[in-house]
C-alpha cells in the first residue's frame, strides 16, 4: 500500500528575527522618508527620488517578509522530503532521505547532538526545543552524514516507524536504548 502525507509547519520567529523585522521595518521607513523629503529639492531628478522611495518601501517589505519561514515534510512510501518554503512565494529541497537509512530516530534532545560528528544538520523544526521534536541520523549521497531535525505530525511519525529498518526501531527514550 502507498504511502502520501504532507504536513506544514511555521517556524517560530526569535527574538533575533524580531529585532532584524524591527530593524528593517525603520530603515526602510527612513530611507523612504529621506528620498521623500528630497524630492523638491532635485528639480528635474525628483522622478528618481520618488521611484526610489518606492523602491526603498518595496524592498523593506519584501525583506521583512523573507523571515517568514515554513518547513513541509513530504512522506512517500518510505522516502521523506524536506521543503523550505520563503514567505509562500520560494521553495526549495532542504533534504530527501530514506527512512530504511536512519541509524537513529528519537525525540530531539540539542544537548545529545553538540558533539558536532556530522557533516551537515538540517534545522527544519518550528523551533529545536519545541514539543514534538524529532531528529533523525542517516548517511545522505551528498551530504554525508546529516542530522535532521523536524515536528512531523502523528501520521509522518507512524510513517516513519513503520519504515524503519528492525534494527534500528524508534526509541522512546532519547538516550537511543
Amino acid at each position: 500500500m502507498d504511502v502520501f502525507v504532507e504536513y506544514l509547519v511555521k517556524r517560530q520567529g526569535s527574538p533575533a528575527d524580531t529585532m532584524k523585522k524591527a530593524g528593517l521595518v525603520l530603515g526602510a521607513a527612513l530611507l523612504t522618508l529621506l528620498l521623500l523629503a528630497a524630492a523638491p529639492f532635485l528639480g528635474p531628478f525628483s522622478f528618481f527620488a520618488i521611484m526610489g522611495a518606492c523602491g526603498a518601501a518595496f524592498g523593506g517589505y519584501y525583506l521583512v517578509t523573507s523571515l517568514n519561514v515554513e518547513y513541509e515534510y513530504i512522506m512517500t512510501n518510505h522516502e521523506i522530503d524536506v521543503d523550505k518554503i520563503v514567505a509562500q512565494r520560494k521553495r526549495k529541497r532542504l533534504v530527501t532521505a530514506d527512512v530504511s537509512t536512519f541509524e537513529r530516530f528519537c525525540p530531539y534532545n540539542p544537548q545529545e547532538h553538540n558533539a558536532g560528528d556530522y557533516d551537515n544538520c538540517v534545522m527544519a523544526c518550528i523551533a529545536p526545543d519545541a514539543p514534538q521534536t524529532y531528529c533523525a541520523v542517516f548517511q545522505h549521497h551528498t551530504l554525508g552524514r546529516t542530522l535532521l531535525v523536524f515536528n512531523p505530525d502523528d501520521r509522518i511519525l507512524e510513517g516513519v516507524k513503520k519504515a524503519l529498518p528492525r534494527r534500528n526501531k524508534y526509541h522512546e527514550n532519547t538516550d537511543g536504548n
